[in-house]
């Protein structure tokens, strides 16, 4: 039986995988090799204006398999960067075949694009670069007329008001499985 009829047999099912710390891509390499076994890893991807693009996984420290537990459970729960195939009480959990079309959906070549949100007074934002790179504040204002954006910070444990570009700053995202 070939790998392609062995997938397409409806006694195969995805079961969700945790990977060791850092480790979701090398856990996918690993898998893909193996025969009669389909992996899939979403990730998404954030663009931003100040720094290059990452890729980061959907759910960090969790991927998808697609295997009969029978004949494979051995082989993927050993192998490179696998910590354990999600069970309850020692059988794995299948994933509902639904939640994996969803997913599928939402990413169909493995990876969701998280726009961010509008920008509004009072949201929290992390600076992402320049002179105070990693501080955390509070807009107080927006300036859309120069793409500029007023923040509160702390500096030195005194509030400081600082006019900051805002392709310099982090917002926050939407996250794409998110009901609100």
């Amino acid at each position: 039986m070939s790998q392609k009829d062995s997938l397409d047999d409806w006694s195969v099912g995805w079961y969700c995988l945790r990977a060791k710390p850092r480790m979701e891509n090398v856990a996918s390499a690993t898998l893909s090799t193996l025969d009669s076994i389909e992996v899939f890893l979403p990730r998404t991807i954030r663009p931003k204006k100040a720094s290059p693009t990452v890729v980061r996984p959907l759910f960090p420290g969790y991927l998808f398999a697609r295997f009969d537990p029978v004949v494979h459970l051995r082989n993927v729960h050993f192998a490179r960067g696998i910590a354990y195939i999600v069970r309850r009480k020692e059988v794995p959990v299948p994933i509902p075949p639904k939640v994996m079309i969803e997913l599928r959906l939402i990413s169909p070549d493995g990876i969701v694009e998280i726009p961010d949100h509008p920008h509004k007074v009072g949201d929290g934002v992390q600076i992402i670069a320049g002179l105070f790179k990693g501080g955390e504040g509070k807009v107080t204002q927006l300036i859309p007329a120069r793409e500029r954006v007023k923040v509160l910070f702390e500096i030195l444990g005194q509030p400081t008001e600082m006019e900051i570009d805002e392709n310099s700053l982090d917002f926050p995202s939407a996250h794409p499985l998110s009901t609100g």
